[in-house]
C-alpha cells in the first residue's frame, strides 16, 4: 500500500507515511537547526543564489545531525550546477516523486548510524572527518576536483570549499594535502592552476606589457629589412598614402618580392603610453580579485589532483580522523615526528660502536576514537599535555616523546636494558590510566604497549615501521 504525501504550508514541511522533511524556499526564513529533526531537507531550486547558499551552510556546519542531512532540490535548474550537484542527493519536479527516491535515502540515513564520529583536535582534522564522512554516508570513493566559474580557484572541491569564505578557498588544497600525507586518499594528477602571488586567487588576466611602463596599450607592426641598402625600420615607414605599395624610405627604391628584396625578420612594438619601443613584450598577469600585477614567473602554480579513498581512509571514515601531524607537534615535552626518526637514526649509528642497549616504546591508545569525542577540541589538547606530562615524569630528561598520530606514542628510552624500559613502560601505562579514571568517571581507556630493542643491522626507517604496526600488549 503506497504511503500518502502531505504538506504543511504553514510549517515547510512535507509528510511521507512517518517521514517528515523540511523545505526551504526564499520566503522562508532558514534555520539550520529545525533540520536536526528531518528525515532530509528540500530545498526550493528556482533561485541559484538561495540554493546555493543554503546548501553550502547545511554541509559547512559541523554537526552531523546537519551537514550528512539528505538534500533534495525541488524544481528550477540549481541541480545542474557541478558545484551544487556533488553536494546533493536527488532532484524532483513535485513532492510526490520522494517516493522514488526513498530508498535511496534511506540508505544515507542507515549508513550514518554506522559512523563513530569523534572531536577532533583541530579544524583541518574536522573537515577531513566531515569529508570522510560524507564520502562513505554517500558510498564514494573517488573525488575528482571540478572546474567552477563561481571559485576562486577556478577548480574546486565542493564539499570542503563549504567551509571557507570566497577569499580564503585556496586552503582546500592544503587540507587535501594532509588527508594524503596521513595516507587517507592515493592521488593522481589532474591539471595544473595558476594563482595570484598576493590573494591566491586564480582569476587572472593575462597581458603582454611594455618593459618600460608595464601598460598593456601597444601598436605592433611588422620590422622591414631592406636588403639593397641594409635599412631596418617599421613597417609604417616603407607606406605612404599614395599608393598601397612599399617605397625604402632611405634609398626609395621599390619593394616587390618578400625574400628577394626584403624580408621581414620580426615585429616592432610601440608603447601609446610613453612612446617606448621594444621588440618583446614581458608577460603579466593581473589579478581580478585583489587587481594585483603579477610577473608570471612569481604566481604560484598548484597541482590539482583527483583522490581515491585508501582502506585507511574508509577505516577513519566509520571512526573518524583526530588529528593532523601540526596538530600534536607543538605539544610540550615532545618533538617532532620527523626530529624522532632523526635522532633513531643517529642512536643506531652510535650502536654500532658500542655494545649498548637502546629501546623504542610504543603506546596505543585503542579506544582513542571514544576516548576524543568525550572531550571539546581545546579539553583534548589539555589532556594530550596532561598525558606527555605523566610520562615525563617517569623518564629521563634525555629521553624523547613523540606523537605518531594522536592514538599513537613513542618513547625513546636509550642506554637502558630493555627489561627497564618494560618495567618504566608498565609504570606509565598505570600513571595514564589513572589519570582518565580521575578525569572520566564513566569511561575505561584501552592502553596497549610494546617495547623494541633496536637493531644496529636494520635501518631507522624500517625499524619504525615495525615498531609502530607490530603487536602490541595490553
Amino acid at each position: 500500500m503506497s504511503r500518502a504525501i502531505t504538506i504543511d504550508n504553514s510549517k515547510g514541511t512535507v509528510h511521507f507515511g512517518e517521514l517528515v522533511y523540511l523545505y526551504l524556499s526564499p520566503n522562508r526564513s532558514v534555520v539550520l537547526e529545525r533540520s536536526m529533526d528531518y528525515a532530509g531537507i528540500i530545498v526550493d531550486g528556482k533561485n541559484h543564489h538561495f540554493a546555493r547558499m543554503v546548501i553550502q551552510r547545511i554541509r559547512g556546519n559541523f554537526k552531523p545531525e546537519i551537514y550528512l542531512k539528505p538534500i533534495l532540490i525541488l524544481n528550477g535548474t540549481a541541480h545542474r550546477e557541478p558545484f551544487l550537484r556533488t553536494l546533493i542527493d536527488g532532484t524532483l519536479f513535485s513532492f510526490e516523486q520522494i517516493t522514488l527516491v526513498h530508498d535511496h535515502l534511506g540508505s544515507i540515513r542507515q549508513r550514518i548510524k554506522d559512523l563513530n564520529l569523534i572531536h577532533s583536535l583541530s579544524v583541518e582534522a574536522q573537515i577531513i572527518t566531515k569529508l570522510l564522512a560524507f564520502m562513505y554516508t554517500r558510498e564514494v570513493k573517488e573525488l575528482e576536483p571540478i572546474s567552477y566559474v563561481y571559485s576562486n580557484t577556478n577548480y574546486t572541491f565542493p564539499f570542503v570549499a563549504c567551509h571557507y569564505p570566497f577569499d580564503d578557498e585556496h586552503t582546500i588544497f592544503e587540507v587535501m594535502k594532509i588527508a594524503q600525507e596521513e595516507g587517507l586518499f592515493n592521488s593522481e594528477f589532474f591539471d595544473r592552476t595558476y594563482s595570484c602571488s598576493n590573494c591566491h586567487s586564480s582569476h587572472l588576466n593575462y597581458r603582454e606589457v611594455c618593459p618600460k611602463c608595464q601598460s598593456p596599450n601597444a601598436i605592433s607592426e611588422d620590422l622591414i629589412h631592406h636588403f639593397p641598402c641594409a635599412y631596418v625600420g617599421p613597417i609604417s615607414d616603407f607606406t605612404n598614402q599614395l599608393d598601397d605599395q612599399l617605397d625604402c624610405p632611405k634609398c626609395s627604391r621599390r619593394l616587390r618580392h618578400i625574400g628577394v628584396d626584403y624580408d621581414k625578420p620580426s615585429i616592432l612594438h610601440t608603447c601609446q603610453k610613453c612612446t617606448n619601443t621594444f621588440q618583446d613584450f614581458n608577460v603579466y598577469a593581473k589579478c581580478i580579485s585583489c587587481l594585483y600585477e603579477n610577473p608570471v614567473e612569481l604566481l604560484i602554480a598548484t597541482d590539482i589532483l583527483r583522490y581515491t579513498l585508501t582502506k585507511k581512509g574508509e577505516y577513519a571514515a566509520i571512526n573518524g580522523f583526530s588529528s593532523t601531524p601540526k596538530d600534536i607537534e607543538q605539544i610540550i615535552g615532545t618533538v617532532k615526528y620527523d626530529t624522532f626518526k632523526t635522532m633513531v637514526k643517529y642512536e643506531i649509528e652510535r650502536l654500532k660502536q658500542t655494545d649498548g642497549s637502546s629501546n623504542i616504546v610504543v603506546i596505543k591508545i585503542v579506544n582513542a576514537g571514544d576516548f576524543y569525542s568525550k572531550v571539546s577540541h581545546d579539553a583534548q589538547k589539555v589532556l594530550l599535555k596532561e598525558i606527555v606530562s605523566e610520562i615525563r615524569s617517569s623518564i629521563r630528561s634525555s629521553d624523547m616523546i613523540t606523537f605518531h598520530s594522536s592514538s599513537t606514542i613513542l618513547i625513546a628510552m636509550n642506554e637502558i636494558p630493555k627489561r627497564i624500559s618494560e618495567r618504566i613502560t608498565a609504570e606509565i601505562l598505570q600513571l595514564l590510566r589513572t589519570l582518565i579514571e580521575n578525569n572520566f568517571k564513566d569511561f575505561t581507556i584501552q592502553l596497549e604497549s610494546n617495547v623494541s630493542q633496536l637493531n644496529y643491522q636494520l635501518s631507522a626507517d624500517l625499524q619504525m615501521d615495525m615498531v609502530i604496526n607490530a603487536e602490541v600488549n595490553e
